[in-house]
């Protein structure tokens, strides 16, 4: 069976939060016009009965297809499930994963896309992410690739965070860094209205091209939740593959709407924050051997 040609296939991962899915589902659509697109939705066992939700009321758009896994199988894997649906069912000139909580609002972003990959050749692209208080500065994430060492470090960082915090003394070890640990100075200082290549990139909306799809189903999937990015930009350092930044366009961003819905304490939050990028930033650790 042919596969149907789109230019995008937008994976949107949903935990809980179902107003702020639609809103962003909602808004592909008004700004997407006159491109062959299909959204799939990748509800991640939302315990809230959400994912049958949003399946009946887009039962019948046949641009939407709403998959609902059994559990929770975190961020690399959640969407994985979107991605490999969309390349087993669909020719994709791009795949987007999108975090449930991004807002598009602008009507050129194929224009822009295409040109950016005739000009560059990504496999990964990232536009501007503006914040709800005003800020651009999440994209790029790192200027730079984490180093061995630094992995390391970050690694028994948050490993010491996440000690202090289940002692509930946590502010005595942010208060012992800011005394005797010296922050090194960053290599390069990002200019966020200007392009650049090579740079981890932000993974709450990230572009793949066919350069990228032809290789991988999608993310590292050894990492349950946080860290992704530094896992992908890993990767395509070793496949001889390209990230690159754009301002051209941006989206908004409302920011951790999911994991602020699944947990309300900021105790617990930190907590899963911590346990999770320790295991991923393990994972990363392996990258280098």
């Amino acid at each position: 069976m042919e596969k149907i040609k789109l230019d995008i296939a937008f994976v949107i991962l949903h935990y809980m939060a179902v107003n702020d899915t639609i809103e962003c589902i909602e808004s592909v659509f008004a700004r997407c016009g006159g491109c062959d697109i299909h959204v799939i939705i990748v509800d991640n066992a939302s315990p809230d009965g959400s994912g049958k939700q949003l399946e009946e009321k887009y039962r019948d758009n046949p641009s939407v297809t709403v998959i609902r896994n059994e559990k929770n199988l975190g961020f690399a894997n959640g969407n994985n499930t979107g991605f490999k649906y969309a390349k087993e069912n669909f020719d994709c000139k791009y795949i987007i994963l999108s975090n449930n909580d991004i807002v598009l609002f602008q009507n050129d972003m194929l224009d822009i896309i295409n040109k950016e990959y005739e000009r560059t050749g990504f496999a990964v692209l990232g536009p501007m992410i503006l914040t709800k208080d005003g800020r651009y500065t999440s994209n790029p994430q790192r200027m730079e690739a984490l180093s061995r060492e630094q992995t390391r470090q970050m690694k028994k960082d948050m490993e010491n965070f996440l000690l202090f915090q289940k002692l509930y003394i946590r502010p005595v070890y942010i208060m012992y860094r800011k005394v005797f640990l010296k922050k090194k100075k960053r290599s390069r200082i990002c200019d966020h209205f200007r392009s650049y290549e090579n740079v981890t990139l932000h993974g709450s909306f990230m572009i793949f091209s066919k350069d990228y799809i032809s290789k991988f189903d999608g993310l590292d999937d050894r990492s349950f939740m946080y860290g992704e990015e530094d896992l992908l930009h890993r990767r395509l350092i070793k496949n001889g593959l390209k990230s690159v930044y754009t301002p051209g366009f941006a989206v908004y961003h409302k920011e951790d709407a999911s994991t602020n819905t699944a947990s309300k304490s900021s105790r617990k939050k930190r907590e899963f924050y911590y346990t999770n990028f320790i295991a991923s930033l393990g994972v990363l650790e392996k990258e280098f051997e």
